[in-house]
């Protein structure tokens, strides 16, 4: 049986990619929409074995009224984690160079890495795209594919989409789109 904690550990806190839909629940913490995408991010207690137990509001309010700015600290922690792991995957070109990486990493957090600014600006180029085709596969892509690439891409976002457990978007979006969510 899962068990929460009894209070979640700030230094395990990250930011996690939901679906908009979560936002005409009745969500138990703060949760916000990514700007104009179809996606909406809560924070969450990641413990070990991809159990997340989302941040509610009465524990926003206890670190907002010690003074910590816990969504920094979040967002901080995820891209401590992403900077150790960006990817799970990468498919590269006849040339070596990678064209697309994938983000299905064993914590769940493939999409969350998408939040961290300009994470593959130096493999993909600084306009590259991505998909959050399943809740727990990111894919992020060059944008000057061969149609070759653009078939193997879409094959993968199309694939995890239609096949994945939690189906997200097969929609491609600007990573841009990502890097600076509305906080509170």
């Amino acid at each position: 049986m899962l068990t929460r904690p009894e209070a979640p550990d700030l230094v395990r806190v990250m930011p996690v990619v939901l679906p908009l839909e979560c936002l005409d629940m009745a969500w138990p913490g703060p949760i916000v929409r990514i700007g104009t995408l179809p996606f909406a991010m809560a924070w969450a207690d990641c413990v070990e074995g991809n159990q997340f137990f989302y941040v509610t509001f009465e524990e926003a309010k206890a670190w907002d009224d010690a003074g910590i700015d816990w969504q920094a600290v979040a967002l901080g922690n995820l891209t401590r984690l992403t900077m150790r792991q960006p990817a799970s995957g990468v498919k590269d070109d006849e040339h070596g160079c990678p064209f697309v990486k994938i983000m299905l990493h064993q914590d769940a957090l493939g999409p969350s890495r998408l939040l961290v600014p300009n994470l593959f600006d130096d493999v993909l180029g600084p306009d590259y795209q991505v998909a959050i085709p399943e809740r727990t596969c990111a894919i992020a892509f060059r944008r000057d594919l061969t149609p070759a690439q653009e078939a193997d891409v879409t094959g993968m976002i199309d694939g995890c989409h239609q096949h994945g457990t939690e189906p997200m978007s097969p929609a491609r979006f600007h990573a841009h789109a990502f890097w600076h969510p509305n906080l509170r």
